[in-house]
């Protein structure tokens, strides 16, 4: 469950209340590419802090939308990579950047 929650029976808070915290949806977009190692993400997503991935790839575990699998030998390490129901957000995202396209005509200051 999320640290905060909308309290109302609504499907649109209900998701919100999984994915609607900062970042949340921006780690769904990096992992729609393709399982990703944690280093990895933590440069796409630059400049989140890495407690604050690593804080939302809980949640998103938690809530099943992510799930963390072992690399087969020779390699090392993990990756993360989404479920079918993690995937079934990629319409969410892509409505989000569609909608926000005319945002970025111009480079905000800081933006990376």
């Amino acid at each position: 469950m999320a640290s905060r929650s909308y309290g109302q029976h609504c499907a649109l808070a209900k998701s919100l209340d999984i994915v609607g915290d900062r970042w949340t949806l921006l780690v769904v977009r990096e992992l729609l590419e393709g399982p990703q190692r944690y280093g990895d993400l933590l440069a796409a997503l630059a400049p989140i802090a890495t407690d604050m991935l690593a804080s939302r790839l809980r949640d998103l575990e938690s809530h099943g939308l992510v799930s963390k699998r072992a690399l087969p030998k020779p390699a090392s390490g993990s990756v993360y990579e989404l479920t079918a129901n993690g995937h079934a957000l990629e319409d969410v995202v892509n409505a989000f950047a569609r909608w926000g396209r005319h945002l970025i005509e111009t480079r905000s200051p800081g933006d990376t």
